[in-house]
C-alpha cells in the first residue's frame, strides 16, 4: 500500500504467473489447464482493500486522463481480477466487491472515445484503451459467466438443463450497471469497431446463459432495443468488413435465440419483456420496407446484404423452436401471425433479383419448424394461408431449385427427406403441391426425381397409404397426368404406379371414371400413351398381395387416438365380452422414439 512500484512489481509477477488462464478471445473455448489460480484467503493481508483504492484512483483521474502508467496498472488489475475468478471459488467475493462497477465506469468512458471520430483519435494510438476494453469485457464474463456456457454455446457444444443444473458456484449477482452501460454503448456507436461491437454481444450472451437470474435482469426493454437496432443496422451499406457485419448479425441472433430459450423457462412474473413482443419487433424488421434507397448505384449490394440478413433470421426461427418447450413457444409463434409475416416475406421478395432461391429454402424450413409435430399448427396454417396459395407464391418465383423442391419434402416427412422408411408423412399437403407442380417443371431429371421419391414414401406402408388416399392425392395425380404432353414418361409411369398403389388401398367410383376418361384420345384410332401402365394399376389394384386384411379400419396410430363408446345404463347380465381384430404395423420406426422408453397402446 505504501509501495506502489513494489505493488506493481508484485502484481506483475502474479500475472505472468497466471497468464495461460487469460483466454480473453470470446470466440475460443476456454483452455483447459491443470493448475488453478489461489483462493482469496492465500493472498497477501488487505490486497482486496489495496487494489480497490487503487483502481478508485484510476477511475477518479479518468476525467483529466491517464499517463500511460496508470494506463497499465488499470489493465494489470483487471487482469489479474480475471485470473483470480478463474478460481470459481472466488467469483462470489469478487463480484460482491465495487471492483466491477468502477472497471465498467472507466469502459464506459474508454468506448466514448473509441466513439468519437477526431483528428486527435486517428492520430493516437488506441491500441491501450482498445486492449483495456477487451480485458474488461472478459473480466464481466469471468464473473456471470464463470463456466463459459456461452462460449461453448458458440462453438456448438449444447449444455442439457441437467448439465446446468450440476455446475457448484453459481454466477455473481448481475451489478445495476450493466444495462445502462450495454445501451450507452451502442448509442451513436457508427465509429466503433465492428470487432469491440462483437465482444459486447458476446458478453450479454455470456450473461443470459450464465444463468436465470442475471438473465431475467439483463433481458430488458432497454437491451431488447439494442439488440434489434443492432441487427437492423446490419444490411447497411459502407465501407465496413462484410465479414465483421455478417458475424455481428450471427452474434445478435444468437442472443436473441438465447433470450427467447430463457423466457420461456420463466414466469410471467420474472420477466420485463414478453417472448411476443420481441417476435412482434423481429418479423417488423424480416419484413421491413427498405424501397427508398439512396442511388441506383448501391441497390444492388444492399439487396445483396438484406437478403443474406433476412436469410439469417430465418434460420434463427428454427433455432428458436430447437427447445424443450416447443409446443408452448410454437403457440407464442402462432398468436405473432408468424405464417402471414413469412408468406408476406416471399410475396415482397419478388421485386429483388438475387438469392431468392435461398430465401424460399429458408422460408420453408421456418414454416416446417412452426408446424413440426403439431396437428394444431398445421390446421392454422391451412385455414389461414392454405397451401394452395403458398403454391402460388412459390410458382410466382420462377422455375425452383431442386434444394427448394427437397425442403418440401423434408416438410412433409418432419426430417430428412432422404430418409425413407424410417420416417413416414407427417404432413401430406406439401406433397399434393410437389404433385401439382410437376407439370411446370422444365427440367425432366426434376420430374423423375420428385415422382420416384413420391412413388417411394406414399407406398412405404399401410399407414402412408391411407393418409393419402384419406387426402384426396388419387384425384390429384390424375388431373397431373391429363397434362401428359410436358411430362417425362419415366416420371407419368412412376405416378400411374403410385396411383394403383393407392388405389389397391381405397378407390372411389368417381375416382375410377376420372382415370377412365384419362385414356380418351381425340383420335379414335390412335391408343393413348398411358394405357398400358394405367391397366397395370389397375390389374394391381384388383389383385390381392399378401395377407387379407380388412378394408374398413380404425387408424388409431397417433398417440392420443381411441374409441370412445357411450356409457351403458344397463348391464345385460353380470358382463358382456367385445370382439375385435389388431393389425400390428411393425415396418415403420419412429425415430424420436427409439431412444425413450415407447408409448404403448392399451385395451380397456
Amino acid at each position: 500500500q505504501k509501495d506502489p512500484d513494489y505493488l506493481k512489481l508484485w502484481l506483475d509477477s502474479f500475472v505472468s504467473s497466471y497468464e495461460q488462464f487469460l483466454d480473453v478471445d470470446f470466440e475460443k473455448l476456454p483452455t483447459r489447464v491443470d493448475d488453478i489460480p489461489p483462493g482469496i484467503s492465500l493472498l497477501p493481508d488487505n490486497i482486496l482493500q489495496v487494489l480497490r483504492l487503487q483502481l478508485l484512483q484510476c477511475v477518479q483521474k479518468m476525467s483529466d486522463g491517464l499517463e500511460e502508467q496508470q494506463q497499465a496498472l488499470s489493465l494489470l488489475l483487471v487482469k489479474f481480477f480475471i485470473i483470480l475468478c478463474r478460481n470459481l471459488a472466488n467469483v462470489e467475493e469478487i463480484g460482491m466487491c465495487s471492483y466491477i462497477n468502477h472497471v465498467i465506469t472507466m469502459t464506459t468512458l474508454y468506448i466514448q472515445q473509441l466513439k468519437s471520430k477526431t483528428k486527435e483519435k486517428e492520430l493516437a494510438d488506441q491500441t491501450p484503451i482498445e486492449e483495456f476494453v477487451r480485458h474488461a469485457l472478459a473480466f464481466c464474463e469471468s464473473l456471470y459467466d464463470p463456466y463459459r456456457n456461452w462460449r461453448q454455446r458458440i462453438a456448438g457444444c449444447f449444455l442439457s438443463t441437467v448439465e446446468k443444473s450440476r455446475q457448484k458456484y453459481k454466477p455473481a449477482s448481475l451489478t445495476v450497471e450493466f444495462v445502462p452501460f450495454f445501451y450507452q454503448c451502442f448509442q451513436e456507436s457508427e465509429h466503433l469497431k465492428e470487432s469491440l461491437k462483437c465482444c459486447l454481444l458476446h458478453l450479454f450472451g455470456a450473461i443470459v446463459a450464465g444463468g436465470q437470474r442475471n438473465a431475467l435482469q439483463a433481458v430488458s426493454p432497454a437491451t431488447m432495443e439494442v439488440l434489434m437496432r443492432v441487427l437492423a443496422d446490419c444490411d447497411s451499406w459502407d465501407d465496413r468488413n462484410p465479414e465483421e457485419v455478417s458475424r455481428k448479425a450471427e452474434l445478435t441472433l444468437k442472443c436473441l435465440t438465447e433470450v427467447v430459450h430463457i423466457l420461456l423457462t420463466s414466469s410471467s412474473d420474472q420477466r420485463q419483456v414478453e417472448t411476443s413482443t420481441i417476435l412482434e419487433n423481429y418479423f417488423k424488421l424480416l419484413n421491413s420496407d427498405h424501397s427508398a434507397l439512396p442511388n441506383p448505384r448501391r441497390c444492388r449490394q444492399w439487396e445483396s446484404r438484406f437478403i443474406a440478413l433476412q436469410i439469417q433470421m430465418l434460420n434463427t426461427i428454427t433455432a428458436m423452436l430447437d427447445c424443450t418447450d416447443r409446443p408452448v413457444l410454437q403457440a407464442i409463434f402462432l398468436n405473432s401471425n408468424c405464417f402471414e409475416h413469412l408468406i408476406r416475406l416471399l410475396q415482397n421478395c419478388k421485386v429483388f433479383q438475387g438469392r431468392l432461391d435461398c430465401l424460399a429454402v429458408s422460408t420453408i424450413q421456418a414454416l416446417t419448424a412452426v408446424m413440426h409435430k403439431s396437428p394444431a399448427a398445421k390446421e392454422v396454417f391451412k385455414e389461414r394461408i392454405g397451401y394452395a396459395h403458398i403454391y402460388e407464391v412459390l410458382k410466382s418465383l420462377g422455375q425452383p431449385s431442386r434444394e427448394l423442391l427437397e425442403e418440401l419434402m423434408n416438410m412433409a416427412v418432419e426430417g430428412d427427406h432422404m430418409a425413407v422408411g424410417i420416417l413416414g408423412i407427417s404432413n401430406v399437403q406439401p406433397l399434393l403441391l410437389l404433385i401439382q407442380w410437376l407439370p411446370e417443371l422444365e427440367s425432366h431429371d426434376l420430374q423423375i426425381f420428385i415422382s420416384n421419391w413420391l412413388r417411394r414414401i406414399c407406398c412405404i406402408n399401410r399407414q402412408s397409404r391411407a393418409t393419402c388416399v384419406n387426402a384426396n392425392m388419387v384425384i390429384r395425380i390424375i388431373k397431373t397426368l391429363n397434362s401428359h404432353s410436358v411430362l417425362h414418361c419415366t416420371c407419368a409411369e412412376n405416378l400411374i404406379a403410385l396411383l394403383g398403389s393407392l388405389g389397391s388401398q381405397s378407390m372411389g367410383s368417381e375416382e375410377l371414371l376420372q382415370l377412365i376418361r384419362l385414356l380418351r384420345t381425340e383420335e379414335p384410332k390412335q391408343a393413348h400413351p398411358y394405357v398400358v401402365p394405367v391397366m397395370r394399376a389397375i390389374l394391381a389394384m384388383a389383385r390381392k398381395q399378401g395377407m387379407a386384411s380388412a378394408l374398413q379400419y380404425f387408424n388409431l396410430y397417433h398417440s392420443m387416438a381411441g374409441i370412445a363408446v357411450p356409457s351403458i345404463h344397463k348391464w345385460p347380465g353380470s358382463a358382456f365380452s367385445f370382439n375385435a381384430w389388431l393389425c400390428l404395423d411393425q415396418d415403420r420406426v419412429d425415430p424420436s422414439t427409439t431412444n425413450k422408453s415407447g408409448k404403448r397402446k392399451q385395451l380397456y
